[in-house]
């Protein structure tokens, strides 16, 4: 930071404290001397680190598409990523349609569509509630009707930004094969990409690799207390003491006015949040409000796998000093089950670590690596179907 400082034309202090931040949280950089002032201290890139920077995107999108290829849902993750990227979303807003009945004909049937797609209803890779994952299963469906104008049309779906989908999804594929992350060596690459998309219909994966790359973005669901007034949810954040909301174009937004009292939902990750400015209207003043972009709902086990640190505090497993799992009541129990999630833990972190320093091995010890990371991704897709 001191010597960025000393550039020529230097960014400000308080943006590159917040780039190092936002890097350390992605586990791109790491602090190897933290001696004196915090502009003073020194910093390392990590072996993903390094990876990231020659992937032209934001960190978090670029570790999401990392994730993705060590999890075997590489396209999922590119579908994701291009969608993160596009200047507008995927879905038509409210208005977009000639009539108020056409309207309501087109939503109806994209809310079909999602509610039946990739990670819906009945889905045979779990059931996931979420935004991204509802892009995930419009892009199919768009790309199984052969990109289809008319398709768009009648389920409300913007066109424009999926073919801009689509060739981000092209473009950062060709990214992700020049970084190394995927093999381009001519017999073995078709091997090697089928690995990275052997679980491109596993929704439970798909969303371990959102928190794999959202995390820190991180928000709990607050239940509405029996017999406390209005029903609905509220989500809080680590650095928010006021409910949050999700944004006005969620899917979850419609989600939350309905939770009730009791419910599997807890924890969801965001993408990015915003606030409002407070509105004058009638006399009335509206207070700022704090709105959360493409919010998912996940499961704690992949919170605990695949997000911050853990440390086990008496009987209950806690990340980055605020998220707290209770393990079990029973002392015994408690050493038993925290033992094997954070072991597991681990060996998901040198999965990733290894994914990304191996990457140029021989190809007959990359194979042994590959089949020993997916024997351990088995355990982590029974534990998360288990939960479910």
């Amino acid at each position: 930071v001191k010597f960025l400082s000393m550039t020529p034309t230097p960014p400000s202090e308080q943006s590159l404290m917040q780039a190092s931040k936002h890097l350390m949280e992605v586990e791109a950089l790491k602090v190897v001397h933290s001696g004196g002032e915090q502009r003073e201290w020194l910093y390392r890139l990590t072996p993903l680190g390094y990876h990231l920077s020659r992937l032209p995107m934001d960190a978090k999108v670029g570790k999401m598409l990392i994730v993705g290829c060590v999890l075997g849902c590489l396209d999922n993750a590119l579908t994701i990523a291009a969608a993160l990227s596009c200047t507008k979303s995927c879905f038509l807003p409210t208005g977009s349609a000639p009539n108020r009945q056409l309207e309501q004909t087109y939503t109806e049937a994209r809310d079909s569509l999602i509610e039946n797609g990739f990670g819906g209803k009945g889905w045979p890779g779990g059931t996931v509630k979420g935004d991204l994952i509802a892009v995930i299963a419009a892009y199919r469906a768009w790309s199984k009707e052969k990109k289809s104008q008319k398709f768009c049309t009648n389920h409300a779906l913007n066109s424009t930004s999926l073919r801009e989908m689509d060739r981000l999804r092209k473009q950062f594929h060709d990214l992700i094969i020049d970084a190394g992350l995927v093999s381009n060596s001519g017999v073995n690459d078709s091997a090697d990409m089928d690995d990275c998309n052997i679980a491109s219909d596993d929704a439970l994966l798909t969303s371990c690799c959102i928190v794999g790359g959202l995390y820190p973005n991180i928000c709990t669901l607050i239940r509405p207390k029996r017999g406390s007034g209005p029903r609905g949810g509220r989500l809080l954040t680590n650095e928010s003491d006021s409910a949050c909301r999700p944004s006005s174009n969620s899917f979850q937004r419609r989600r939350l006015q309905q939770v009730s009292e009791t419910g599997s939902d807890a924890y969801a990750v965001f993408y990015s949040k915003h606030r409002s400015m407070g509105i004058v209207s009638a006399g009335q003043t509206r207070p700022p409000e704090t709105f959360l972009s493409e919010v998912n709902f996940v499961s704690k086990f992949a919170l605990l796998l695949f997000g911050g640190e853990p440390e086990l505090v008496k009987n209950a497993i806690v990340l980055d000093k605020w998220l707290k799992f209770k393990v079990s009541s029973d002392d015994e129990s408690v050493k038993q089950n925290a033992t094997l999630i954070l072991s597991l833990r681990s060996l998901l972190d040198e999965v990733i670590l290894e994914h990304v320093v191996e990457t140029f091995s021989p190809p007959e010890e990359k194979s042994k690596m590959v089949e020993r990371h997916k024997r351990i991704i088995g355990v982590v897709r029974r534990i998360l179907a288990d939960e479910g």
